[in-house]
């Protein structure tokens, strides 16, 4: 039987795995574009028609157009590799095979929920580039202040008061979830959203919606942003930084990733002692903001505990 198969099939839960994020917990917030030879493309119709009132005399035609962008990014491709002795394959059991390639496939999943929050970090400092009319997302908080629903009120507003009527979501760490349920309009809520994505379908997240906000709590990792931003090892946040978190609608951004490779390759990796076994994934794709207007940028104290309102 070859040692790929044999890591498949045999799958059991009994190794104590180091908490992580599973990833993937962002698939289906965002639109997709279309490939072309590894460019993104995504097109952006904007501007807008206005009636004018007939004198009731024969007069010219005031022809008006709309702007029509075509927003395009490279896809980058990215991989993962791992050893394993070849004589170590028959001496580890099925458990631990499973975590090697459970370990694998999550390396995949939280690549891509990381393509969509650095396209998130880079639009809300650098802006559009690409549009007729480029502007930059609006962001709140100087980073002093706890997170309240004050912020997701005023953002939802600016969303709302521009046109925006598409599912919106606002990523957040569990302890500013858990201090947004200290509000009661807030605890009283249930998610409302797709519950076919990833996200919905998680143990890992903490979800509800809220003025037709999706509000979901991500593991801490996935928070790089801010002065306070995640590190390996960290066990609390430090309440002397602040995060930058974002909300955004779903027509707002960008995502494509049409090669993603959870389930490993495993062979033999010739020209070396004992001929290890060398496991990889693999990943290519790319996220890009898209519409100023439907993408925010909160930031607020990295807070360790919570505190009653």
């Amino acid at each position: 039987m070859a040692i790929e198969t044999w890591f498949k099939e045999k799958i059991r839960d009994d190794v104590a795995t180091r908490l992580q994020s599973e990833g993937g917990l962002l698939d289906g917030t965002m639109i997709t574009g279309e490939n072309i030879a590894g460019t993104v493309k995504f097109p952006v119709s904007g501007g807008r028609i206005v009636m004018y009132k007939l004198s009731g005399a024969i007069e010219e035609v005031r022809p008006q157009g709309v702007d029509l962008d075509m927003v395009s990014v490279q896809a980058s491709d990215y991989t993962a590799e791992a050893t394993i002795r070849n004589q170590d394959t028959a001496r580890q059991a099925p458990s631990m095979q499973a975590a090697i390639a459970g370990a694998m496939a999550k390396s995949v999943r939280v690549k891509r929920d990381g393509l969509k929050l650095d396209a998130l970090n880079t639009f809300c400092t650098v802006g559009s580039t690409q549009l007729t009319n480029n502007s930059t997302p609006v962001s709140f908080g100087d980073g002093t202040a706890r997170i309240d629903l004050l912020q997701a009120m005023t953002a939802v507003a600016q969303i709302r008061g521009a046109g925006g009527d598409g599912e919106s979501y606002w990523a957040m760490p569990f302890m500013w979830f858990d201090q947004l349920e200290m509000y009661k309009e807030f605890a009283s809520k249930d998610y409302q959203g797709d519950k076919e994505l990833p996200l919905a379908r998680s143990s890992l997240v903490n979800k509800k919606t809220w003025r037709g906000v999706h509000f979901l709590a991500l593991p801490d990792e996935h928070f790089l942003y801010g002065t306070a931003a995640w590190v390996e090892g960290q066990t609390q946040w430090d309440d002397t930084k602040y995060l930058d978190t974002f909300l955004w609608t779903k027509s707002a951004v960008g995502c494509e990733t049409f090669w993603s490779k959870e389930q490993m390759d495993m062979n033999e990796w010739i020209g070396k002692a004992g001929k290890p076994i060398l496991c990889d994934t693999a990943l290519s794709g790319a996220a890009i903001g898209l519409l100023p207007e439907g993408v925010k940028r909160i930031r607020m104290k990295a807070i360790k505990d919570i505190a009653r309102v």
